[in-house]
């Protein structure tokens, strides 16, 4: 009996339980002072008495020693994604040991949209510091207050604070200022729907103001069908406005006329008659000028999407408007936007790693991936996105913190322990038996 005794205590200390002298009592406070045991139902919860940090709990238990009288009277618990809990405190009296309870609740963040806008279009968006693409664009966020910031060459920043609430759009239209450093062009004709070229330049059609010019001298080509080419030099100057308006010479007998192309999405090459003119943009139509009258073949061409081809009829001192209307192909790319709460979070789509949150994907072939995202401290998140072809796929998780595993009880090893032992030592006895 004395072995397994020595190997009981053997074990006990192996375990880090404390051997009791005798009958175990609680330990009491210093006269003058009082102890409030603080449980909460989730760990590394930050413990606040009337406002003044106490501390933080370890396996939701937080033991916090006060002298009395106490002026405290009300306790609160806060953790980053649970909202606070609040309990009032007993009085505490000196010798006093006081047991309060704080329950805190899981925040669930919803999801809004901010749906940015600007003229001129093709400013660089930023939220909180973090680029998201240019004008217009949407973005995905957590309900919450931004800072919004748009950039563009030639243009003064523009900055506002923003909120985004969870199912809802929140929507800016920014008119950008030119920059004191670059002037403006406004062009003007008589009849108006000129093409404006600057310096080679497709810029619009008339009438048409032009900003964020660097300040100097710049050519300027106007034409339209059935009219006479129009052609001069402006100088720009900082931080002033430039105007020309001249009036276009009709042509008596024109043989040609104009193509206007557009595109949905932008950014497409445009062929004419198999020969390639160049690109749309957003918003403004790609011009083809001096075409000869008659039949013509227009093909608008864009990675992801089926060509679009038309046969168009341009007639002399006209212009032909063709609106190309892409549509994605067979195997076309789409795009896969990751977000995660807290951000800063691994992401991994079918085990590769792909970033980290937030992230965007944007040569994703359409199918099923499996997204998962990984943070330290946080419970891994899982689930499967389809992405189509032509469009935009969004993922947003909520990662919940990792639950913290107490150590098992040294009572309860030293129960285990005893169990064990009474085992033993029955077949022992039962060997001398026979």
């Amino acid at each position: 009996m004395k072995w397994f005794t020595l190997l009981l205590i053997a074990c006990m200390l192996a375990a880090g339980a404390v051997i009791p002298a005798g009958a175990q009592t609680p330990v009491q406070p210093i006269a003058g002072t009082a102890h409030y045991d603080i449980y909460t139902n989730v760990d590394v919860a930050e413990i606040y008495f009337n406002g003044i940090y106490m501390g933080r709990t370890s396996s939701g238990y937080l033991q916090v020693t006060v002298n009395t009288p106490a002026p405290y009277t009300q306790a609160i618990a806060t953790r980053a994604g649970y909202s606070n809990a609040y309990a009032n405190l007993p009085t505490a009296s000196a010798g006093g040991i006081y047991s309060v309870s704080l329950t805190l609740t899981s925040i669930a963040p919803s999801y809004g949209t901010l749906s940015v806008s600007s003229s001129p279009t093709g400013a660089s968006v930023y939220v909180d510091n973090v680029y998201r693409g240019l004008t217009p664009q949407q973005v995905s966020l957590t309900g919450n207050q931004y800072t919004l910031r748009l950039e563009r060459s030639g243009y003064n920043s523009y900055t506002q604070q923003v909120w985004v609430y969870g199912g809802q759009t929140t929507r800016v239209s920014a008119s950008l200022v030119p920059s004191t450093s670059y002037g403006t062009l406004s062009v003007s004709s008589s009849p108006s729907k000129a093409n404006i070229y600057l310096n080679g330049n497709f810029r619009g059609t008339t009438t048409q103001t032009i900003g964020g010019l660097t300040a100097g001298s710049y050519f300027v080509e106007l034409t339209m069908p059935g009219y006479q080419d129009w052609t001069g030099s402006v100088r720009v100057y900082a931080g002033q406005v430039s105007s020309i308006s001249p009036t276009l010479v009709p042509v008596q007998s024109p043989t040609t006329g104009a193509l206007s192309v557009t595109s949905n999405p932008a950014y497409a090459a445009v062929y004419l008659d198999g020969t390639y003119e160049g690109q749309t943009s957003p918003g403004i139509p790609f011009v083809i000028s001096e075409v000869m009258a008659g039949s013509h073949t227009v093909m608008v061409r864009l990675s992801g999407y089926d060509d679009s081809v038309s046969t168009v009829t341009v007639n002399s001192g006209q212009t032909t408007t063709v609106r190309a209307e892409l549509s994605p192909a067979e195997g076309g790319y789409g795009s896969l936007s990751v977000t995660s709460s807290p951000t800063g979070a691994e992401v991994y789509v079918n085990n590769v790693k792909a970033g980290i949150t937030p992230v965007t994907s944007d040569t994703m072939a359409p199918g099923s991936y499996t997204v998962t995202i990984r943070l330290s401290g946080y419970t891994e998140w899982t689930s499967v996105s389809e992405v189509k072809p032509g469009s935009t796929t969004y993922v947003s998780a909520s990662l919940s913190p990792t639950p913290t595993q107490s150590p098992p009880s040294p009572l309860l090893l030293i129960g285990v322990l005893m169990v064990l032992g009474g085992a033993f030592l029955g077949k022992q006895k039962n060997r001398r038996k026979q």
